[in-house]
C-alpha cells in the first residue's frame, strides 16, 4: 500500500526496484522521440500564433511560417515530426485561413489546395530529414576520423618507441659484441705475449744475473778508474731497464688473486701521497688533494689500487721535468652509487691520435717506456666494476682522468680477467 501510494502522489513515470531506487519508465529512446515530436508540434504552435498575428500584412498567404515549422520539424526531428506539422498546418490553414473561416469544407478546390500544400510540406520534410541524416553521417564520420587518428598516432608512437628501444638493444649488443671482440684479441695477444715473457724470464734471468755480477766485480776492481765507472753505470742502468720491462710483462700476464675489503678512497689517497712525497719534493712538484667530506669507502684490493695511484703519479712525474702541479679530487655520485676521482696534472699533456691508444698494452709516447702502465690501470679498474676516461683538460695542457669505483653498498663485478696466467719460477 505504501509503495502504491508513493507512485501515485509522485505523478512521474518512476517505479521502484528491488533495490528501492526510483527507475524511470521511460527509455532513452523514447525521450529523444518525445522531444523531437514536442519541438514539432512547439514549432506548428508557433507559426500558427505568428500568421494570427501577422494576418492582415500576410494576406492571403497563410503557408510561409507553416512551412518554416515543417523545416525546422523534419529537420531536428525527421521526416515522421516533418508529416505530423505537414498534416497539422494543412488542417490549421484550411481552418483557419481559408474560407469559410472557422470551418472545414470538403470541396474539391480545397482538397486540391490541401493536396498540393501536402505534397510540398512532404517533399520538405524528407529533404530537411535527409539533410538532417547526412549531417549526422558526416559528424559521424568525423568522429570516427578523429578517433582513427588518434589511433593511429597512438599505433605510430608505439611503433616509433619499439623502433628506438629495439634500436637502443641492437646498438647495446654491437657495443657488447665489439668489446668482447677486444678482449678475445688482447687475450689472444697477451698469451702469445705471456709465452714470451716466460721464455724471456727463463732464457735471460741467468745471463742477465752474470752479466749484472762482472759489473760488480768490474766496478769492484777498479773503484778509482771514472771512466770505466761511468761505463759500468750505463750497463747497469740499462740492464734494470731490461728488467724492468720483463717484470712489467710478467706483471700483465700473471694475475694475482684480488682480495677485497673495505678502504676510504681519502686515506688511500694520502697514504699514495705520502710514497712518493721525497720524490715530488724533489722534481719540484706541487700535490693538492680535494678531499670529500666525510668517508668514500669502496670494496677493493688495497695494493691494486694503490698500484693505480702510483702507476698515474709516476706517469705525471715523467711528464713535469721541470716541475709542475697535481690535483686529485674526490667526490661521491650519490644517484649512481659511484666514487669519482678526477686526476689532472700540469704536464705535456695526451695527443689526440694517441687517446684511442692509450690503455692498450705495449703502446708507449714515452722514448723509455714499457706501455703497461695505464694497461694495468685500466685492467684494475675494470676488474673492481669500476672505469678509467681521459677527460679535456680544460686550461688547455696537461693530462685528466676520471677514475669511477661502485661504492661500498653496491659489490664491484669483476670483468672476467683475459690475461694469461703464468707461473714463473
Amino acid at each position: 500500500m505504501h509503495r502504491k501510494g508513493r507512485e501515485h502522489c509522485s505523478g512521474q513515470n518512476f517505479h521502484l526496484n528491488e533495490t528501492g531506487n526510483n527507475v524511470s519508465l521511460i527509455s532513452p529512446r523514447n525521450k529523444v522521440i518525445v522531444k523531437q515530436y514536442g519541438l514539432a508540434v512547439i514549432a506548428f504552435c508557433l507559426a500558427l500564433l505568428m500568421t494570427h498575428l501577422l494576418w492582415p500584412l500576410i494576406e492571403p498567404s497563410a503557408s510561409t511560417l507553416f512551412f518554416a515549422a515543417i523545416m525546422i520539424a523534419a529537420f531536428y526531428g525527421g521526416l515522421g515530426p516533418g508529416i505530423l506539422v505537414s498534416s497539422l498546418s494543412a488542417m490549421a490553414i484550411d481552418y483557419y485561413f481559408v474560407p469559410p473561416y472557422s470551418a472545414l469544407e470538403l470541396s474539391f478546390a480545397n482538397v486540391v489546395r490541401a493536396g498540393v500544400f501536402m505534397l510540398v510540406a512532404v517533399m520538405i520534410s524528407w529533404l530537411n530529414s535527409a539533410r538532417k541524416r547526412l549531417m549526422d553521417d558526416i559528424r559521424r564520420r568525423e568522429v570516427e576520423r578523429e578517433e582513427l587518428l588518434t589511433k593511429i598516432k597512438g599505433f605510430n608512437e608505439e611503433l616509433q618507441q619499439k623502433v628506438e628501444a629495439a634500436t637502443a638493444e641492437l646498438s647495446a649488443a654491437n657495443s657488447a659484441l665489439y668489446r668482447t671482440q677486444q678482449r678475445l684479441t688482447r687475450s689472444e695477444r697477451m698469451a702469445i705475449v705471456g709465452q714470451m715473457a716466460a721464455s724471456l724470464a727463463h732464457e735471460i734471468g741467468t745471463p742477465l744475473n752474470a752479466i749484472s755480477g762482472h759489473m760488480e766485480l768490474l766496478a769492484a776492481n777498479h773503484p778509482h778508474h771514472a771512466d770505466t765507472q761511468r761505463r759500468i753505470r750505463i750497463i747497469n742502468k740499462q740492464l734494470d731497464f731490461i728488467v724492468g720491462i720483463v717484470k712489467s710483462l710478467l706483471e700483465w700476464t700473471h694475475k694475482r688473486r684480488i682480495v677485497l675489503q673495505m678502504i676510504d678512497l681519502n686515506n688511500l689517497i694520502e697514504e699514495a701521497l705520502w710514497l712518493v712525497g721525497p720524490v715530488l719534493d724533489k722534481r719540484a712538484i706541487e700535490a693538492v688533494v680535494k678531499p670529500c667530506e666525510g668517508p668514500v669507502n669502496v670494496y677493493a684490493d688495497l695494493d691494486c689500487l694503490q698500484q693505480v695511484l702510483l702507476n698515474l703519479i709516476n706517469n705525471s712525474i715523467d711528464a713535469m721535468p721541470a716541475g709542475g702541479r697535481i690535483e686529485i679530487t674526490l667526490s661521491r655520485n650519490e644517484e649512481a652509487q659511484t666514487a669519482e676521482m678526477i686526476f689532472r696534472d700540469t704536464g705535456t699533456g695526451i695527443e689526440p691520435d694517441a687517446r684511442e691508444h692509450l690503455f692498450e698494452a705495449m703502446w708507449t709516447s714515452k722514448t723509455s717506456g714499457s706501455g703497461f702502465g695505464l694497461a694495468i690501470v685500466d685492467e684494475i679498474m675494470t676488474d673492481h666494476g669500476g672505469k678509467i676516461e681521459v677527460l679535456e683538460n680544460v686550461e688547455g695542457r696537461g693530462a685528466s682522468f676520471r677514475l669511477t669505483l661502485p661504492l661500498s653498498g653496491i659489490n664491484p663485478v669483476a670483468v672476467p680477467n683475459e690475461r694469461v696466467l703464468t707461473d714463473v719460477a
